[in-house]
């Protein structure tokens, strides 16, 4: 599998069907100004926010761990992380 880097992220490659398992968007985080991903793009639309928004303020904000928003997400919206992630 090949791998490249862009700001301290590694993005790979998926050789069977040539698609990024993991993708870094051009937003960044309404609270902190980190680069959101398509993980944290599909937790703000799921939770309704409006702003960009990462995993690690929605976890401050819901006084969660990142497994524990993980596991919410999975169980109230049937969704799980990106692989890589």
């Amino acid at each position: 599998m090949r791998s490249r880097k862009l700001e301290g992220h590694e993005i790979l490659d998926n050789p069977v069907d040539g698609q990024k398992i993991f993708r870094l968007l051009d937003q960044y985080c309404h609270c902190c100004g980190k680069q959101v991903n398509t993980w944290d793009d599909r937790c703000r639309k799921a939770l309704k926010y409006q702003n960009p928004i990462c995993e690690d303020c929605i976890c401050k904000e819901y006084g969660l761990t990142e497994n524990e928003l993980r596991d919410t997400m999975k169980e109230h919206f049937g969704m799980i992380p990106c692989q890589g992630i």
